[in-house]
């Protein structure tokens, strides 16, 4: 048996279907309908998975139910749940930030300010919310403020408070993490891994100095077994030892006690790895950024990418670019010549069949409108002109032809506005506007959190997709639209 034939033959028994009337409505013989029935052979198709639906008349709840249990059956229950994550996280990717973002503000507790003792056991998990709170929003008022934290990201109250604070701009929040050695989910089949970035984006969202470590290791074993309080938060003056679960643990102020675990905090990063390597992408900072973009990993690997409008910076070239650029800026010519070769690079990777962009149609009429991309911050060039858009278009008209370039369909041709993805190599790339509207890129430099992006990109399936003349007519009929619409204002 199977999760499909198991799925199958409730549905038969519930419904009281005739297995040999289902087997002529979908063109099939009898025999070969009973080892779909025991699990002996999965249907060979999505067309023969929507016949038996029809003829059962399943509700969408059940047609879901029934085509994820193929799907499950035909490509393995952690594939299947692998993939399902990552198009969660995607569809899921916080999207323009809001203008009306603002942090908490400190208010002191008097009565933990006068409780002055040096260790105090904290026996529930408000216990330790309340020891917590203060401790976080005391470390964020302060002139060089220091978080270290040694914890998994699973503490939702902390994080919360951490992605809505508004600090002094020199605090600084650190974190150790542990990364499962294989793969694991939750009771509802999300990926731990894609749940643990959930909770440590806002962060960068929020625009912290945020950095955030690994190592490997098994996480149950370090977490869920007798261990005695694995969990640690510290700040200047402050420490909190607790349980995995957060109910119960131990509060210090000794300075003694502070220095020892400070110092065991920074003996334990000193063997981790950095998760993201965070930049602003800004004028004074574009060196940096388009020099760890367009690096060696780069030149030699095919690249995958998933965004609202199609990448659009490979067309960014010659005259157009010289036209288009804010030539006002500092170091302008600097910024200009490695833009042109980076955008070149590409370019080239199209023309080599190296670049794959999985992107909306609603995405590329928000340039049509706009004349920008949300992939360039707005200061390093003007709007595109009605001609230089049409010139762009015929660009993506063309990467489209060759398959370069795809349109999504349901679920993802509402991508979210902030999501711009690629991965190229072992190397992962997320370009995301912050809650301050600051264009960030984060380089994600963990291998198995890349691995499990490139393979939910490399196998996404067909109906994803709208086919290449589909794709190729929705973009003709913009081009003559600008086109008439060119003519009428000259």
């Amino acid at each position: 048996m199977s999760a499909f034939s198991d799925t199958l033959s409730q549905f038969i028994d519930d419904k009281k279907i005739k297995v040999y009337s289902m087997a002529k409505y979908c063109d099939t013989d009898r025999s070969t309908m009973y080892k779909f029935i025991s699990g002996k052979r999965n249907p060979p198709s999505d067309e023969i998975i929507k016949k038996m639906a029809q003829f059962m008349h399943l509700s969408p709840m059940e047609w879901q139910k029934f085509k994820e249990s193929w799907d499950v059956a035909r490509i393995g229950a952690d594939a299947y749940y692998k993939r399902k994550s990552v198009e969660s996280f995607i569809c899921n990717f916080p999207d323009q930030p809001s203008a009306e973002f603002c942090g908490c503000s400190f208010t002191p507790d008097l009565t933990y300010a006068e409780n002055r003792s040096d260790c105090i056991s904290l026996t529930s998990l408000q216990h330790i919310n309340y020891y917590v709170h203060q401790m976080i929003l005391s470390e964020a008022d302060r002139d060089s403020g220091e978080i270290s934290l040694f914890l998994q990201p699973d503490y939702k109250f902390l994080f919360n408070l951490l992605a809505s604070l508004n600090p002094s701009d020199s605090l600084k929040i650190s974190q150790i993490m542990c990364v499962g050695t294989k793969t694991t989910f939750t009771d509802d089949h999300q990926l731990i891994n894609l749940k643990y970035l959930h909770s440590v984006f806002p962060l960068y969202m929020a625009g912290h100095d945020y950095s955030l470590y690994y190592y490997y290791d098994n996480i149950e074993s370090h977490y869920q077994s007798f261990n005695l309080y694995p969990c640690m938060i510290l700040t200047s003056d402050e420490a909190l030892l607790c349980s995995s679960d957060y109910q119960t643990g131990i509060f210090f102020r000794s300075g003694e006690v502070l220095r020892m675990l400070k110092n065991l905090y920074i003996s334990y990063q000193e063997q981790c790895t950095l998760f993201f390597t965070p930049a602003p992408l800004t004028p004074e900072n574009h060196a940096v950024v388009i020099g760890n973009m367009f690096d060696s990993d780069f030149a030699e690997n095919d690249l995958l990418g998933i965004q609202p409008e199609s990448c659009l910076t490979p067309f960014f070239t010659g005259t157009l670019l010289r036209e288009m650029f804010n030539h006002d800026l500092p170091n302008a010519d600097a910024i200009l010549a490695m833009a042109e070769q980076a955008f070149q690079m590409s370019m080239d990777k199209i023309k080599n069949q190296q670049f794959f962009i999985y992107s909306t149609y609603e995405g590329l009429l928000q340039f049509v409108r706009s004349g920008r991309t949300d992939e360039i911050p707005e200061i390093f060039y003007h709007p595109l002109t009605t001609r230089q858009r049409i010139q762009v278009l015929e660009g993506v008209c063309a990467c489209c032809e060759s398959g370069a370039y795809r349109f999504l369909q349901k679920p993802l041709n509402h991508l979210p506005g902030n999501l711009h993805f690629c991965i190229r190599g072992n190397s992962g790339t997320m370009i995301f506007k912050n809650n301050a509207g600051e264009i960030f890129v984060l380089n994600i430099e963990e291998t198995k959190l890349v691995e499990i992006f490139r393979d939910y990109l490399e196998n996404m399936e067909e109906s994803c997709f709208y086919s290449k003349e589909e794709s190729v007519a929705m973009i003709r009929q913009i081009i003559d639209y600008l086109k008439k619409e060119r003519t009428e204002t000259e």
